[in-house]
């Protein structure tokens, strides 16, 4: 078994570390914050107070917890913190999945990949703030370090230039780049092939998160430039590097990174699971990947809902008919609820005033019958409230006539559908 931590775990980088290991058999997946995330949502085993990279206690803390945790992996989640960590790579008690000091250094800083890269076809035509002249404009600055699309201008006029010069050291100033936006996630194995390398769309973007992503078919153009990079940098499974296309209508390179991208389940989901495969390779395994039969797959992003519940309950009373079926098919989120009620060893009593046989039914609809503690099945107008025995239960029930009824004399909490999720656990 390997025993991996994620720091900081709530990122969108450590949300999708957390979706793409939390179902591995060889995998115990921790959580590990400064302060209270969405990864406490998530993460079963979720550590939260950890002091943040800038305090001098940071790495004895941090140690700690790998120690205490037996932690055989750390994948550092965030773009400051892969840094930091591949400087103090030495004092780590455990290995870090990320490519080496130099090329997360190298990563960290466009001007520093420009410059290892410069001569390439793909590099943007950079320009020095005081060079710069009129008939040059318009033109693209964005930090030197720095990530999310923050700090990212557009200069129209000289004027707008002028709000560069007490920090242009900090800016990287190229040609604008009027096209399309794409991410090519790509993995390097031990011997330093470029395994797999795959391109997406991003499509639509908000805070600098690509939230709505296509894989498309990979261009030679873009083929030559993966090929390029991974042959002058020295990586080390995941990283990916965007692109954008110019006037002229070819690529150009945006910036790289040694880490998972937010959104990398897009081309996750075709078949490599990028981050298992760096963690199986920096644990000694060799990788390969499969032939890719999934041609296109195409990710929408939102805010998703997880909720902590105070209640607890040992005994689930649920209705059958629209509650458990929907529409003449089965109700897959409360099918996966009963699943859960099942695992945490808690009881579920069906109670129905189902019109036909109830046995034939569940039969219809392929349940066993043996997922529930007790079949009730009421033939007359008895109230359900009067068969709700325990007091540490919840009832689920589509009719609002049911649930008030149940809420009045049983005072137990009551559910509706829509309050499924509510009532799922979402930590592995």
């Amino acid at each position: 078994m390997i025993n991996v931590l994620v720091f900081p775990c709530g990122s969108e980088i450590g949300l999708e570390v957390h979706n793409a290991l939390k179902f591995d058999k060889h995998i115990n997946l921790y959580g590990l914050s400064s302060v209270s995330s969405h990864g406490r949502m998530v993460y079963k085993n979720y550590i939260e107070g950890i002091s943040f990279i800038t305090s001098p206690t940071f790495m004895d803390e941090l140690n700690s917890v790998i120690e205490e945790n037996h932690i055989d992996v750390l994948i550092p989640a965030y773009d400051d913190v892969i840094l930091y960590l591949s400087e103090h790579r030495e004092e780590v008690k455990c290995k870090i999945a990320t490519s080496d000091k130099d090329t997360c250094d190298l990563a960290r800083s466009k001007k520093r990949t420009y410059e290892k890269l410069a001569g390439e076809w793909y590099i943007p035509k950079m320009f020095r703030i005081e060079e710069i002249r009129e008939e040059d404009l318009p033109l693209f600055a964005k930090p030197d370090i720095g990530q999310g699309s923050q700090g990212i201008m557009k200069i129209n006029s000289m004027e707008d230039l002028e709000l560069l010069q007490d920090k242009a050291d900090a800016y990287v100033i190229s040609e604008l780049l009027p096209g399309e936006e794409y991410t090519i996630d790509c993995f390097t194995d031990s011997k330093g092939n470029l395994l797999v390398a795959s391109m997406r769309q991003r499509k639509r973007i908000r805070t600098g998160i690509s939230v709505h992503s296509v894989t498309v078919d990979m261009p030679e153009e873009v083929r030559e430039i993966a090929d390029s990079i991974n042959r002058q940098v020295r990586f080390n499974g995941v990283w990916f590097f965007q692109v954008k296309l110019d006037a002229a209508g070819h690529y150009k390179l945006l910036e790289m990174a040694s880490r998972v991208a937010g959104s990398m389940s897009t081309s996750r989901v075709r078949g490599f699971n990028f981050i298992l495969n760096t963690v199986y390779q920096l644990m000694g395994y060799e990788v390969s990947a499969l032939p890719n039969l999934i041609a296109h797959t195409e990710v929408d992003r939102a805010f998703s809902n997880k909720y902590i519940l105070d209640i607890d309950y040992d005994y689930v009373y649920m209705d059958f008919d629209d509650t458990i079926t929907y529409k003449d098919t089965v109700n897959t989120e409360v099918i996966a609820f009963i699943y859960q009620c099942l695992n945490q060893k808690k009881k579920i009593k069906l109670l129905t005033r189902h019109a036909k046989d109830i046995e034939e039914s569940l039969k219809k609809y392929h349940i066993d019958k043996s997922v529930f503690d007790e079949i009730i099945h009421i033939k007359d107008e008895t109230l359900k409230s009067d068969y709700i025995k325990h007091k540490n239960a919840i009832f689920i029930d589509d009719a609002f006539r049911e649930r008030y009824d149940v809420s009045r004399k049983c005072n137990i909490p009551v559910f509706d559908l829509d309050c499924m999720t509510a009532l799922m656990d979402w930590r592995y």
